[in-house]
């Protein structure tokens, strides 16, 4: 890159991978003129995360602060994040579905490492982003400890469905059932000690369970479930409204049609699997003992072909209310709805006069 540039901004795009990164530099001059670089990859490690700011140190920066934009991958991005912000770098993490739309609005059909680090290096010099900090020691243990929770639930489920099978079966080695058995009574303890350890950690901040209480009040929700929900969302940290939590989770509805094939709505699923996982079974409890979710859950069940619409439905309203919740620090009131429609319905009759 040439060090006769005038920067007016400086952004750099890293396709974070398992084991490599893939670097691109993007400088806005003051002619609004873009110039890509690209660097030779370096390996996703401690050693490739000092080349990588060792290279950005000696871009032509001037007095243009430079910010290193990366998409959310998991768990891989992680690493390089927290060493570039301890080292003074801005840092935004972008959502897969926000890049993927400004990849389209640049009609890139094709997809490599390097040319996704410019697509993001190019994000960065044309918008505004939010930039991003780690968040608190006790959510990220909060979230493994979640995660843990998750997968012993899958393997437990896993070893239900052998244990249905071999008991139905004709014939079965009695030694494998035995120790299937065992199999599941060791992953039954390990839940309950995970949950019993998610439990602990958060009675270390008052403040934190103090808001863990305002969505426990809403019937149906568990502490495993307001737990999970805070800890996939960092305590809701970047979320900035209901509409980017819905489409961070999956539950936004996406409807494909084209000339005279119409398709079914459907929910993206393109978000967050394990908060869509755990409010599954508090759902259930919500249409049943809920008294606001219980006749919403009613109204769409006598209109919908399939009552899983109703209980999706019914999953994202609980979402959206647990946000609600913790933004406003209050508890449930089940006659709020009620108050709001009555207050609208006065509204709207002074109107009327």
């Amino acid at each position: 890159m040439s060090k006769s540039l005038e920067p007016l901004r400086l952004s750099i795009g890293i396709d974070v991978s398992k084991d490599m990164l893939s670097m691109c530099s993007c400088v806005l001059d003051i002619n609004l003129e873009k110039y890509f670089e690209h660097p030779q990859d370096q390996p996703n490690t401690k050693q490739g995360f000092g080349r990588v700011l060792h290279w950005i140190s000696k871009l032509p920066q001037a007095h243009v602060a430079p910010i290193v934009v990366m998409e959310a991958t998991g768990v891989y991005h992680e690493a390089l994040a927290i060493f570039l912000y301890s080292s003074g770098i801005d840092v935004s993490i972008m959502q897969g579905g926000r890049v993927k739309r400004y990849a389209q609005s640049l009609e890139q059909r094709s997809k490599t490492d390097m040319l996704d680090s410019r697509v993001l290096a190019s994000l960065g010099v044309e918008r505004r982003l939010t930039l991003w900090s780690p968040p608190s020691p006790l959510l990220r243990d909060l979230k493994s400890l979640s995660r843990e929770r998750s997968l012993l639930i899958r393997e437990r489920s896993h070893e239900k469905n052998i244990e249905h099978a071999l008991t139905n079966a004709g014939s079965y080695h009695a030694r494998t059932l035995k120790r299937l058995k065992q199999r599941l009574v060791l992953l039954n303890k390990q839940i309950t000690q995970v949950e019993q350890e998610m439990q602990q950690l958060m009675e270390t901040d008052p403040e934190l369970m103090q808001k863990m209480d305002y969505l426990m009040s809403i019937p149906g929700i568990s502490f495993v479930a307001a737990a999970t929900v805070i800890a996939e969302t960092l305590g809701f940290k970047d979320i900035t409204s209901a509409k980017q939590l819905t489409s961070y989770v999956g539950y936004d509805v996406v409807l494909r049609e084209s000339g005279t094939m119409k398709g079914k709505s459907k929910i993206s699923k393109k978000g967050n699997r394990h908060i869509r996982a755990v409010l599954h079974m508090p759902s259930m409890t919500a249409v049943r003992c809920n008294p606001t979710l219980k006749p919403f859950y009613q109204r769409l069940k006598a209109t919908k072909s399939k009552p899983i619409i109703g209980l999706v439905a019914t999953q994202r309203k609980l979402l959206l209310l647990m946000y609600a919740l913790w933004k406003s620090e209050a508890y449930y009131d089940q006659n709020h709805h009620k108050t709001k429609t009555a207050s609208s319905k006065e509204l709207a009759a002074q109107d009327s006069d």
